[in-house]
């Protein structure tokens, strides 16, 4: 690994990789940075499973938190990928909270219930 990977460690406690060769099994690197790794194949394939590439899982420190913002994501990415040939992709999942009265509540119960007594 490089310095840039290494700067990680400037905002992850730990930093786990998972890695795939086209010719290979799948590997978990991971470290706390405190200058000892473990690497072990990956047969539980926690993390899903890799046809080609390599995924990384940084574990944020707590006081890191904007950089589980997506915007500031993109950003750095975009900015430090500039002249990187391969293609860096950015999983993002989103959920939207929607307020509930109690009258809308009620009629779901009911709907459920009346459900129930139809089996």
């Amino acid at each position: 690994f490089g310095v840039g990977f290494y700067s990680a460690y400037l905002v992850s406690d730990k930093v786990r990789v998972i890695s795939k060769n086209n010719d290979d099994e799948q590997y978990i690197w991971e470290s706390g940075a405190g200058g000892s790794f473990t690497v072990q194949k990956d047969t539980e394939m926690v993390h899903g499973e890799i046809k080609r590439g390599t995924k990384i899982i940084c574990y944020l420190k707590e006081d890191q938190s904007e950089f589980l913002e997506e915007r500031r994501l993109k950003d750095l990415v975009k900015k430090h990928s500039e002249f990187i040939g391969f293609p860096i992709e950015l999983y993002v999942e989103k959920s939207k909270e929607k307020e509930v009265t109690d009258s809308e509540e009620d009629e779901e119960d009911a709907k459920k219930e009346e459900g129930a007594e139809g089996d």
